[in-house]
């Protein structure tokens, strides 16, 4: 009997490190997406050097409108709400292809890259050169820009910004913001199901929002929303 018990107990022992490596969850990467998006410039852009020795421009925008491009990076987490209305930081590698852009507050520029959302919340968007393998590797990432914006033209449809959301960023967010918090809002019990950072999903909920609101908060919320039929009140 104790011949068995040997073996058995060996076997044991030597199958438990693998059964520890099998429950370890590898370090996965932030929840990203790649987008195209219209941003307003915050800050002055900064020359900076990291520790790998690549030069980045450096700078925060707020996103004005943005969608999620056909093309996406592996791994991309489709649920994920892109930051509008906050400020975004904006990563752009000198060293791997990008070109110095003159930007100031207060400019409109247009921006594709990665956006991702780290653990802690300071979202950025990187990748906003072109995907040339300047730095070798062959890119491993779709071509991004980081350019001033241009003018709108009819030949521009498909850029132009949806009806209604720059009003929602300028006007209804920071209702939202004030009257909604903390349970829309990011980190909030409710932000899941119901982001009110997404337009989208505030015109299909409008008419729960407006028994939340009264007086000057939701005069705001009905003129956003007539905006979007292309019969905006006064």
């Amino acid at each position: 009997m104790r011949r068995l018990v040997w073996p058995l107990l060996l076997a044991s022992l030597l199958a438990l490190p693998l059964l520890g490596a099998s429950r370890r969850r590898p370090h996965g990467k932030s929840p990203h997406a790649e987008i195209t998006a219209e941003a307003r410039v915050e800050t002055v852009p900064q020359r900076r050097i990291h520790k790998n020795r690549r030069q980045f421009e450096e700078l925060d925008v707020t996103i004005l409108s943005a969608r999620r491009t056909p093309q996406e990076p592996e791994g991309a987490d489709p649920d994920l709400p892109i930051e509008k209305g906050n400020r975004v930081h904006i990563v752009h590698d000198l060293t791997c292809g990008g070109n110095w852009v003159e930007l100031k507050p207060g400019d409109r520029v247009e921006i594709r890259g990665e956006y991702v959302h780290p653990p802690h919340g300071a979202d950025l968007i990187h990748f906003t050169h072109e995907a040339s393998g300047a730095c070798g590797g062959g890119g491993g990432h779709p071509d991004g820009y980081l350019r001033p914006s241009r003018p709108k033209t009819a030949a521009d449809s498909e850029e132009k910004t949806p009806p209604g959301e720059d009003l929602f960023v300028t006007t209804v967010r920071p209702v939202l913001s004030r009257r909604c918090a903390p349970c829309h809002e990011k980190g909030g019990k409710m932000y899941a199901r119901l982001p009110f950072d997404e337009p989208a999903v505030l015109s299909a909920h409008a008419d729960g929002v407006r028994r939340r609101l009264k007086g000057d908060d939701l005069a705001t919320l009905e003129r956003w929303l007539a905006s979007l039929s292309g019969n905006p009140k006064s």
